[in-house]
């Protein structure tokens, strides 16, 4: 399409730190969009932990939309959850 950036094809991140790694299976198995972390930014103590990341969203349709996104992923005795919120498109 005229105008529209051309997303290169991402690899991936391909090594964290292992709380960032256990954060990051939130992601897993959502309905609706499947993402791929570029970039782990790091993490805020708050009650429990927030890990940030930039990651690859792709979007369930047809054709499959990609799109560069930040996100927040919220860790409390053991347990992960994606803030809903915090998904913000960059590109």
């Amino acid at each position: 399409m005229f105008g529209k950036i051309e997303l290169e094809k991402f690899d991936g991140l391909t090594k964290m730190p292992q709380e960032a790694a256990s954060a990051w299976s939130a992601v897993e198995g959502l309905v609706g969009a499947s993402y791929k972390p570029l970039i782990y930014l790091g993490k805020q103590i708050v009650k429990g932990t927030d890990y940030f990341f930039i990651a690859e969203q792709t979007l369930i349709t047809n054709p499959p939309i990609r799109r560069v996104v930040t996100l927040a992923i919220h860790g409390f005795n053991g347990e992960y959850n994606l803030i809903g919120d915090s998904v913000e498109v960059v590109l």
